[in-house]
């Protein structure tokens, strides 16, 4: 296929269901892509996508991706082929309605990955439901409603429970499980409500099946692989996006696997898919029965999870395969050195993934898990064995820096028994709790319709924690904590003691922890993907560089607030390291987290971002610096503490910070360093009132409103109350305009991770790598110096917050900065 541009459709602002993970895949595929010398066109609005930074800025179109804007950059720029697989739902539905509108076919481009026939059996539920009746693929019964009384002639069919989904025009995630008449006929007045044509989705319920999701590849010629199985330890009935998942698969005997996987070669065959294809599925717990629930060919959270789980290339491989590569002719990158692209990797370890939710900042939504996505981010444990990943991968998910886990012991057995059935963000914790009060396996399995195998693993877990806690101090106990993930950290907060003495007692006993190697091979190969995860075993695998080594700790799962923006800070500060002669390593548990993609860092650790576990690698690797993104006071200090490390924090932190932020309406940003001030640029603050989505005062414009008359005095009066002995890095003084036309400075703060990343798409100056240079002082002022130009504007460029409320059936209308779930960044010419 003779490809030479090719665009490029990006994945939006964050939201509930798409975090980071179709900004990395876009940037792993972006490096294959440049590898057969076509030129890109890409178009998103997140202005926290590290895709297009890495693009020429001609190329890259900041606008929001729907079909108008799409339209109108295939008419101006004629690309060769469209690429939408790394765009989400949201960019396949688009490349449907391209092909529906005759736009493909009027200007001659080609929809890569799936052909546009086979696309709309996926986007039209119809459709896909016939295809895979005809290839004898069992799917739900569900049908399309009207009104009450067609529902109800659907439920004398296939009887209760059924499932209540509104048909919208946007993406709603609103499912209503009915048990009886009366939750039925609720649902359905809920539903037509919401829907844009009257018409609401009723389906026969699967709630208590397994949920078992595969994900595969397949090239053009029908070469097919699969990359990995992932299992859901909560049944259908909690999405998948609120469940625990384990990979590989934990509880399905080899026939059932067998079985999805040949299900999975099937639908591929017969949507001829080439690339990267998610299919879901509902098994049944008594026998070997199985319904398709979803197909999805194109890059989702999970895809990224089996990429993570495997170590397989699976974006890499797939942006050749959608080319036209066949998986023979598609060469790994030098990392793999033996293993080839069609060999269906294998796993000697366990990752499990535990969702993160939104509930301690926006409090007034159902917090029960059931069919709508609630979750807001994700981390993941890695250990040899189920027991060690469950624990590392809960010790991630917690908000605490501490090495320690919540307790739910003050729960009533009542309510212990009610979350058991009606299950919480505690789903975890409380499973342990029931057993550690003596409810049996099998009676939590009945309650819960969660597999007998997974208590089985809990049970070990509260074992060996009470063999630990009893036992304090002995080099047995020591054995047993580590040998279940356990630890140092958190053997210290269990014996309250200084972690040093833990560090001690196993050099005593030679209890070393080692690192272990995610390859696609299990080990059959000697590969180097220098992806590492810990476990106490005899032999270690990573090594320490030679020459300057720089340790970057992210930011874990990602969480309301400025995490989207944190994983670009933390991406940025892993390209700027690098640029300046370090050998690179990433800490980081965040699955879908674009500073986990390989080509970023030397060398990856998939550790739980807790003081023992930081300590390790800093035993191992030495580096000569860490940088901590974020403001993480408990870690910093810890870090001095126990180091004589030079700990470098981004944003600095700058002690002295006052302001009344809620009177701030504009504000000048500065940059500090040492003695000298250089003014960057003017910023008004203001909030939407044209978008149902968007209600934050703090949404940005740059420059401010009346620059032309107000920008010059703004800017020497900024500088003016600005200390250079307590200010340093990028400084915001903020200014609230009085009745009388004057300004008043309210406060001044350091700017925030979320304003960095706008201010480097918006000034062209990636500011993060200023910073970076700053602190290692590699600075070069005069360069700085010529590329400011504070008081000269084209347009204006806006950023505006994006809030949950709506998929979380919020009532709230406004939002604060812990609220945010992600950004969008448009620009407007000068009136």
């Amino acid at each position: 296929m003779d490809i030479n541009k090719v665009l490029l459709l990006g994945g939006g602002p964050t939201n509930i269901g798409h975090e980071n993970e179709l900004d990395a895949a876009a940037f792993e595929r972006l490096i294959a892509l440049k590898k057969t010398g076509a030129q890109i066109i890409y178009v998103d609005d997140n202005p926290f996508s590290v895709t297009s930074e890495e693009i020429q800025p001609a190329n890259v179109y900041v606008q929001q991706v729907n079909f108008k804007n799409v339209v109108n950059i295939v008419e101006k720029e004629h690309p060769d082929a469209i690429m939408a697989t790394t765009g989400g739902l949201n960019a396949m539905q688009i490349a449907w309605q391209l092909s529906e509108s005759g736009v493909l076919s009027s200007n001659n481009v080609t929809l890569l990955g799936i052909k546009p026939a086979d696309l709309r059996k996926v986007i039209d539920n119809q459709k896909l439901r016939e295809l895979l009746t005809e290839i004898n693929e069992r799917v739900i019964a569900s049908r399309i409603v009207a009104d009450d009384n067609e529902a109800m002639d659907f439920v004398r069919e296939v009887g209760f429970p059924v499932i209540v989904k509104p048909i919208s025009a946007s993406h709603d995630t609103s499912r209503f499980i009915c048990n009886n008449t009366d939750e039925l006929e609720d649902a359905l007045d809920v539903s037509f409500k919401r829907t844009y044509i009257k018409r609401c989705s009723i389906e026969q319920s699967i709630v208590g099946y397994k949920e078992i999701e595969m994900v595969g590849v397949r090239d053009v010629n029908g070469n097919k692989m699969l990359v990995s199985g992932l299992e859901d330890m909560d049944p259908i009935g909690i999405h998948s996006g609120d469940s625990i998942i384990f990979a590989p698969t934990q509880t399905l005997i080899n026939e059932e696997y067998q079985a999805l996987r040949t299900a999975t070669f099937r639908i591929m065959d017969s949507l001829n898919v080439t690339g990267t294809c998610h299919v879901q599925f509902a098994q049944s717990r008594t026998d070997s029965n199985y319904f398709v629930t979803k197909v999805s060919p194109f890059f989702t959270r999970n895809t990224m999870l089996a990429a993570k789980a495997t170590g397989y290339p699976v974006t890499y491989v797939s942006s050749f395969l959608e080319l036209g590569y066949s998986l023979t002719e598609v060469k790994l990158p030098a990392k793999y050195s033996k293993y080839l692209a069609f060999m269906e990797p294998t796993m000697d370890h366990v990752l499990v993934r535990i969702p993160l939710w939104p509930f301690r900042d926006i409090n007034d939504v159902d917090q029960h898990l059931n069919t709508l996505m609630k979750s807001v981010g994700s981390t993941i444990g890695i250990g040899r064995t189920v027991e060690e990943a469950i624990i590392k991968s809960m010790h991630s998910s917690q908000f605490s820096p501490r090495d320690i886990l919540p307790s739910v012991s003050k729960v009533d057995d009542d309510d212990v028994i009610n979350q058991l059935i009606h299950p919480l963000a505690s789903r975890i914790l409380i499973l342990m709790e029931a057993l550690r009060r003596g409810f049996s396996i099998d009676e939590l399995s009945e309650l819960t319709q969660i597999d007998r195998f997974y208590f089985y693993k809990l049970n070990q877990l509260l074992r060996a924690q009470s063999f630990v806690v009893n036992n304090p101090m002995s080099p047995e106990s020591i054995q047993v904590g580590h040998k279940y993930g356990f630890g140092d950290g958190m053997l210290a907060e269990l014996w309250n003691v200084n972690i040093s003495e833990i560090s001690k007692m196993n050099q005593d006993v030679k209890y070393q922890v080692t690192y272990k190697e995610i390859e696609p091979s299990a080990g059959e190969f000697l590969e180097n993907t220098s992806i590492f995860y810990s476990s106490y075993e005899l032999e270690n695998e990573s090594h320490p560089f030679e020459g300057k080594t720089a340790l970057v700790i992210g930011r874990g799962g990602n969480q309301l607030g400025p995490n989207s923006a944190a994983d670009y800070y933390t991406t940025q500060i892993l390209i700027s390291l690098k640029k300046t002669g370090y050998k690179t390593i990433i800490m980081n548990t965040n699955p879908n987290a674009v500073s986990l993609t390989p080509q970023l860092s030397d060398k990856q650790y998939i550790e739980p971002i807790q003081l023992g576990n930081i300590l390790n690698i800093i035993d191992i690797d030495q580096p000569d610096v860490v940088f901590l993104p974020g403001n993480r006071h408990y870690l910093a200090n810890q870090l001095q503490q126990f180091t004589n490390l030079n700990v470098i924090v981004l944003p600095p932190d700058q002690k002295v910070a006052s302001y009344k932020e809620n009177q701030a309406t504009t504000a000048v940003d500065l940059f500090v360093q040492k003695g000298e001030i250089l003014p960057v640029t003017t910023i008004s603050f203001f909030k939407h009132d044209n978008r149902t989505d968007i209600h934050h005062i703090n949404d940005y414009q740059e420059p401010m409103t009346n620059w032309e008359s107000d920008e010059v005095s703004l800017i020497a009066q900024a500088i003016d109350v600005v200390n250079v002995g307590e200010w340093q890095g990028l400084v915001q003084v903020l200014f609230d305009k009085t009745a009388t036309g004057k300004y008043s400075c309210t406060g001044i703060r350091p700017v925030r991770i979320t304003e960095t990343a706008f201010l480097t798409k918006t000034t062209g100056i990636n500011w993060i790598n200023v910073l970076v240079r700053k602190y290692l002082g590699l600075l070069d002022m005069n360069s700085l110096r010529n590329q400011i130009v504070p008081t000269e504007h084209k347009r204006y460029s806006i950023m505006a917050a994006h809030f949950p409320f709506k998929e979380l059936q919020s009532n709230r209308n406004e939002g604060t900065t812990k609220q945010e779930v992600g950004s969008s960044l448009s620009f407007e010419n000068f009136s």
